[in-house]
């Protein structure tokens, strides 16, 4: 899927950059940090959605299986990416 970026804005007097929204900063929008999609963007699965298998390993070493450890309870599920790529 291509994601566009919005790049609306422009260069201000100074060495910021503004973007459509009045926000100055550094860089131009849809660089780096201001890398905000355009138009309709999927998130993630919708809330109540069932997620398909997932066993990941805890910060202990410990296997958990979201659906087996959690006995038919609701839970979240928060994905984040690390600092070190």
């Amino acid at each position: 899927m291509g994601i566009e970026l919005d790049t609306r804005g422009g260069p201000t007097s100074g060495p910021y950059y503004e973007d459509f929204e009045g926000f100055n900063m550094p860089e131009p929008p849809g660089h780096g940090s201001r890398r905000i999609p355009r138009g309709e963007f999927p998130t993630g699965p919708e809330v109540g959605t069932r997620l398909p298998d997932i066993v990941a390993t805890d910060h202990t070493g410990r296997q958990l299986d979201l659906h087996a450890d959690r006995n038919g309870q609701p839970a979240v599920v928060v994905f984040y990416r690390s600092a070190v790529w």
